[in-house]
């Protein structure tokens, strides 16, 4: 088949040449070569060696601009004014799609990248372009072999491109046999804009996104975006057929929703990414105590479009409802929208709104389960001491789980307890297992699992877990950042710098990400480096405890001994406003070679079943201390010996 491929290709090939040495036909349009690649605009076609590259209709604008400005900074809003014309989109949807770009182009000779990132500033093409003129209008003669010796190349390319059409026509199966709308099996719910701009309810407006989202998630043929990934696209004006091809899905749910007293308007629309042909749309007029309806019908038709066969457990949870109280219903939706705002009055807000949503309904599982959450999340951020905290979330997510055995969030939740404060690992690893069972597309209940099989040891199967979860949500900032630090601890540093580099590129303000870049760099010796990131990570997060620990571990392991102590006296000032997690502190005794002050600090950590303490087996900022026998038995009385052993492989 191979040989008789190639004599086709041949003959065509040189049937042509001849045709073409005597006349071109100008077009008055450019053709553009930089290593093995061919690109014709006007054609909107890439090749790599003759094959054709797939590219998003965006991601192959972005590349006509970079290329034809080669050599030239482009700053961000430049590109985004050209690749977006009179659109509104934001920072992250241009650093999406170049990221994507390059993975389409892959890495250039020696590993060096087509596209430069310019911090702060934009991007440059660097690799070299030969700008190839075919001319136009009229017949001209050949000229010298010389003055011609490219034309081979994009004769071949051309002839060999049409080649491969046709023999792909009579010979390969062809696609179009599969109905298209039968093949969309990726899919993103956008946050719902309201139908009057100056009248918003955004709880409502992201509540309902979510609920939806969180339905779909437990069809197991369907690939469904998660809330941390579309919760960006909230804005009124964005192009939601943008949004999708920024997020890689094949199809989208763009809808309005509107509140007046008693009253809910929503309308929905499914429509086709690729050519923004709706699929489905529909408009509901209800009292608002049927909202639960009106997400139902809005689910089954989704799933009806598409021509999905649900099994009978996939189609009850499809048209779950957790509450028929629209009161506690509607205190969910407030409490879900100030927790994901990250800050501490956001947090306590939602915690009262989730608990006055247990009392309006005691048996609101999901209620139960973002309380939990939200007394985990001021243990991570450092507003609560982990007993006084986790002991609430504990017992929010064990009523959770006693109410509704089939809720994902809830099992996520009580996962979370039992790693991060019960260090029971085979009680934990049952639970995460049980939350992904449930809901196969929801990327949360993967991303922290793979937390939990990094601290036990279990390096592969976390980068396995979280290159799923990433795969679920790449367009993330959380789950690609939750990635470089499981590569880190996982001792991959150059991966998980490529991690940090990406998540950059998507965020340039997304401190998470500094973070784990000034860990690296500190461990490679490359201190100043390591430093001026986590000064960045200090101003964008606000002197957080961890950040001012790391800045005085680095002080001290650069020998910048009267620093590093001035970062402790500032973590114990914090302390008397605030509390300030021992391990932080530990961390700069370590850099000190302050042993015995070190295992004081590690101690008063274990006190207080602080979480960080579980990656201490693996943190290299300790990795002094692992001959010393009070290093052993701090992880013995943690379990975590032989916590590798854990569960099921």
């Amino acid at each position: 088949m191979r040989r008789a491929r190639a004599v086709v290709l041949r003959g065509l090939i040189e049937s042509r040449q001849k045709t073409f040495r005597t006349l071109i036909v100008r077009t008055g349009r450019h053709l553009y070569e930089f290593v093995s690649f061919l690109l014709d605009p006007a054609e909107r076609r890439l090749l790599r060696n003759g094959q054709p590259v797939a590219l998003t209709p965006k991601c192959f604008d972005l590349l006509v601009v970079l290329v034809e400005n080669s050599g030239h900074l482009l700053e961000k809003s430049d590109l985004m004014a050209r690749v977006w014309p009179d659109q509104f989109v934001e920072e992250g949807s241009l650093s999406f799609n170049v990221s994507e770009l390059r993975k389409a182009l892959g890495e250039g000779e020696n590993g060096a990248q087509y596209i430069e990132t310019v911090r702060k500033k934009g991007f440059r093409f660097v690799a070299p372009v030969h700008e190839i003129p075919v001319p136009s209008a009229d017949i001209i003669e050949p000229r010298a072999p010389v003055a011609s010796r490219r034309f081979p190349i994009i004769i071949f390319a051309m002839v060999a491109a049409a080649a491969l059409a046709w023999l792909a026509y009579v010979r390969w199966p062809r696609r179009t046999a599969v109905p298209v709308e039968g093949a969309l099996r990726t899919i993103a719910v956008l946050p719902f804009k309201p139908l009057a701009a100056n009248v918003r309810d955004e709880p409502l407006e992201m509540g309902i996104c979510h609920a939806l989202i969180m339905r779909l998630a437990t069809v197991e043929q369907l690939v469904v975006r998660p809330t941390s990934s579309v919760v960006s696209y909230n804005k009124i004006g964005q192009d939601p057929l943008a949004a999708g091809r920024e997020l890689g899905v094949d199809a989208l749910l763009d809808g309005h929703i509107q509140r007046s007293q008693d009253k809910v308007r929503v309308t929905a629309q499914l429509l086709r990414t690729t050519d923004g042909k709706s699929l489905w749309s529909g408009e509901f007029n209800e009292p608002f105590t049927d909202i639960f309806a009106v997400e139902d019908s809005i689910s089954q038709k989704i799933v009806e479009t598409l021509h999905l066969k649900l099994t009978g457990d996939e189609q009850r949870r499809v048209t779950k409802h957790s509450t028929e109280n629209i009161e506690a219903y509607e205190l969910y939706l407030k409490g879900q929208y100030f927790r994901d705002k990250r800050t501490r009055d956001g947090v306590a807000k939602s915690i009262e709104y989730f608990r006055e949503a247990t009392i309006k309904d005691p048996r609101y599982a999901l209620a139960f389960a973002g309380l939990s959450e939200s007394y985990a999340v001021f243990v991570i951020r450092g507003d609560m001491p982990p007993k006084d905290s986790y002991e609430k979330s504990k017992a929010a997510a064990i009523r959770a789980v006693e109410i509704d055995a089939s809720s994902a969030e809830a099992h996520t939740a009580l996962a979370n307890v039992k790693s991060w404060y019960d260090w029971d690992w085979p009680g934990a690893e049952r639970e995460f297992k049980r939350a992904i069972e449930l809901s196969a597309n929801d990327p949360v209940p993967n991303q922290q699992y793979a937390s939990y099989l990094v601290v036990v040891g279990r390096h592969q199967e976390a980068i396995s877990e979280i290159t799923r979860a990433q795969r679920l949500a790449p367009v993330s900032l959380t789950t690609n950042v939750q990635a470089a630090r499981i590569l880190y601890f996982a001792g991959q540093y150059a991966a998980a710098m490529e991690q940090c580099r990406k998540t950059i590129d998507m965020d340039p303000d997304f401190g998470g990400a500094y973070i784990f870049v000034g860990r690296i760099d500190a461990q490679k010796g490359l201190y100043r480096e390591a430093l001026e990131a986590l000064d960045r990570a200090r101003i964008l997060l606000r002197n957080n405890p961890e950040v001012l620990g790391l800045i005085g571990y680095t002080d001290a392991m650069s020998g910048r001994t009267a620093e590093a102590k001035q970062m402790l006296e500032e973590l114990h000032r914090l302390s008397r406003e605030k509390y300030v997690s021992p391990y932080h502190i530990a961390m700069i005794h370590a850099g000190l070679g302050e042993r015995d002050a070190t295992f004081h600090w590690l101690e008063k950590a274990y006190d207080d079943r602080e979480g960080r303490l579980t990656i201490l087996k693996f943190a290299p900022e300790f990795s002094a201390l692992r001959s010393d026998p009070r290093f052993t038995r701090l992880l013995q009385r943690m379990h975590l010996m032989d916590a590798s052993r854990t569960g099921t492989h």
